[in-house]
């Protein structure tokens, strides 16, 4: 079975990551893009890089979970073609 592997901004998944978005919750992919955007628009891209790796510093327990949570959202999300689509 072969993979598709869907590319997008990592910056993506690190502000979804970092964002106060419970991982359990369901998110649809417009709540996806504009939770990634109010979290860069507060943080930039800098600090949620920084406080990615810090979280992975202090929790790695949780933090691959959470950051294959939010890749596996952002990858859905902000494919062009849904992005386009949604525009």
């Amino acid at each position: 079975m072969t993979t598709r592997t869907v590319e997008f901004d990592p910056v993506a998944s690190m502000a979804l990551f970092v964002s106060d978005t419970p991982r359990t919750r369901e998110l649809d992919d417009a709540t996806v893009r504009q939770t990634v955007d109010r979290t860069l628009e507060q943080l930039g891209p800098d600090e949620c890089y920084a406080r990615a790796a810090q979280e992975f510093g202090d929790h790695p327990e949780t933090a691959f979970d959470r950051i294959q949570w939010a890749r596996e959202l952002c990858s859905r999300a902000m494919t062009p073609e849904l992005v386009g689509a949604a525009a």
